[in-house]
């Protein structure tokens, strides 16, 4: 009777057990996910624990402990989270009231918001190095790795990128390695010059085919009218097998690594502005001839893409230019007065 007696009650402790287990199990929110990231704010979604009265969201600066609240009644599951620090990592946890069951973390960073762009085969083919050389004796930025589907090395302050304005001559160099046989991939970079979050076809840095011979080196130039953002902007590289559509999206095989990069002003000796009391282009958006307003007398000029590709150069006649073969897109042109350079940014449509 007693070796009966102790053996039901191990078993009902055993399911009691396996109960409570199940029942937490189910007041643990799940499935926490950011979007829509700037440099103040983000939303915050997760899957809504069943019976639940009602949600703790939680979240601190990664290099602090002092958490920030907020109650979130039963039948939300979302949040917006605005005041954020710029720059900033964040730790966020979601807790259900009624239980007090705590979610994973989710941590993320308040910067700019790009595409989301990864391969869906882990290890067969990855960037194992990525190394920049600036000019101008900027320091060089060494990032070796392991293989990854994606790595955002952004908030890493020891691979961020500086870059000065206006460079020429500075050198990007991968190392494609496989897990298998070594074959051919495709490389392609681009560095998000005018900080939109879009990496546009005229900021590709790299569009190559590479093979496991060497590291592979190319040189890149900066355009002089870098947008100097709060937080930065960033540089994608991609490898991948076959010849990637854009860079965004997933593919099978390779890899995608995204790095902060900062541009710097090393050319102090002469004064340029953006914006000028002086000079004013139209119409803008423009078909084929650019009016200048606020000239006394003809004045050399420059065009750059927003890559920094130089597309034209002259000197103004009767306060215009003719822009007519320039292709549909985003231009700078710079106007040097005496030592003042002034840009301004037109639209060719």
């Amino acid at each position: 009777m007693f070796l009966l007696f102790w053996g039901t009650a191990q078993l009902q402790a055993t399911n009691k057990t396996g109960n409570n287990f199940t029942e937490s199990a189910f007041t643990i929110p799940t499935n926490l996910t950011v979007s829509n990231i700037t440099y103040t704010s983000a939303d915050i979604t997760w899957d809504p624990v069943p019976g639940a009265t009602g949600y703790l969201v939680r979240w601190r600066a990664s290099t602090s402990s002092v958490w920030t609240t907020m109650n979130i009644p039963a039948g939300t599951t979302s949040v917006n989270l605005n005041s954020l620090t710029p720059c900033t990592g964040y730790i966020l946890e979601v807790i259900d009231t009624a239980s007090g069951d705590v979610s994973f973390p989710l941590s993320f960073y308040t910067y700019l918001n790009y595409c989301k762009s990864m391969s869906t085969m882990l290890g067969a083919l990855y960037l194992s190095n990525v190394t920049i050389i600036p000019s101008g004796g900027l320091p060089t930025m060494v990032s070796a790795s392991s293989a990854t589907n994606h790595t955002d090395f952004r908030p890493d302050l020891t691979r961020r990128i500086q870059l000065g304005l206006g460079s020429a001559g500075n050198v990007i160099s991968v190392q494609p390695s496989w897990s298998g046989t070594p074959g051919t991939a495709y490389i392609r970079a681009w560095i998000d010059f005018n900080a939109n979050e879009i990496f546009e076809a005229s900021e590709m840095i790299i569009s190559t085919i590479v093979d496991s011979n060497n590291p592979k080196s190319f040189v890149f130039n900066v355009t002089p009218f870098a947008t100097i953002a709060q937080c930065g902007t960033a540089m994608r590289v991609m490898i991948s097998q076959d010849m990637p559509g854009g860079p965004c999206g997933t593919f099978t095989y390779g890899e995608v690594e995204d790095y902060g990069v900062i541009f710097v002003n090393t050319n102090l000796a002469v004064n340029e502005t953006t914006e000028s009391k002086e000079f004013s282009v139209y119409p803008n958006p423009v078909s084929d001839v650019l009016q200048i307003s606020g000239l006394s007398e003809e004045i050399d000029y420059e065009i750059f893409s927003v890559s920094g590709q130089k597309t034209g150069e002259g000197r103004t006649s009767a306060n215009k230019l003719d822009v007519g073969h320039l292709t549909k897109g985003t231009y700078f042109i710079r106007f040097k007065n005496k030592e003042t350079l002034t840009r301004l940014k037109f639209i060719k449509k």
